[in-house]
């Protein structure tokens, strides 16, 4: 009996410890992950404005300097172009604009997608850069105006 749960003790440990070196060895740090829940925020904002406005800063309480409006379908090399450097954001899946939220330094801070059924509008395609004070937009029947 003793020989049977040894047996199984190590067993169970060589499993786990491969799992662990396969996580190890697949993992890639450089990736920069979507914010999920801040991209859930800034959607209910949007939907709930009705004819109001959303402010970014208020979304996004945390240190950030300017906002980068990615349009939907904008190749990562042209990402990693505006930024000048590689961009390694991702997404599960791509529904709507993203937004790069940037550091003082222009590095990023933390990015989202926007995931509803409206629209930006009054923005330069496929980039929008817009400061922290600026990031304030208007919504009429789910068209998203920057208010500046």
């Amino acid at each position: 009996m003793a020989r049977a749960l040894t047996a199984v003790g190590v067993a169970l440990a060589l499993l786990i410890g491969g799992l662990g070196l396969a996580v190890f060895l697949s993992r890639d740090e450089d990736n920069i992950q979507v914010d999920n829940l801040l991209s859930e925020r800034f959607t209910r904002d949007v939907a709930l404005a009705r004819g109001g406005e959303v402010d970014l800063a208020r979304v996004a309480p945390f240190k950030w300097s300017s906002v980068l409006i990615v349009a939907r379908g904008t190749p990562r090399s042209e990402i990693s172009k505006r930024l000048g450097y590689e961009w390694t954001g991702t997404l599960g899946f791509e529904v709507g604009e993203k937004m790069i939220l940037l550091d003082d330094k222009g590095k990023v801070a933390r990015f989202f997608d926007y995931r509803g059924e409206g629209t930006f509008a009054g923005i330069d395609r496929p980039f929008q850069e817009l400061t922290r004070d600026e990031a304030v937009f208007r919504v009429r029947d789910l068209v998203i105006t920057p208010v500046r």
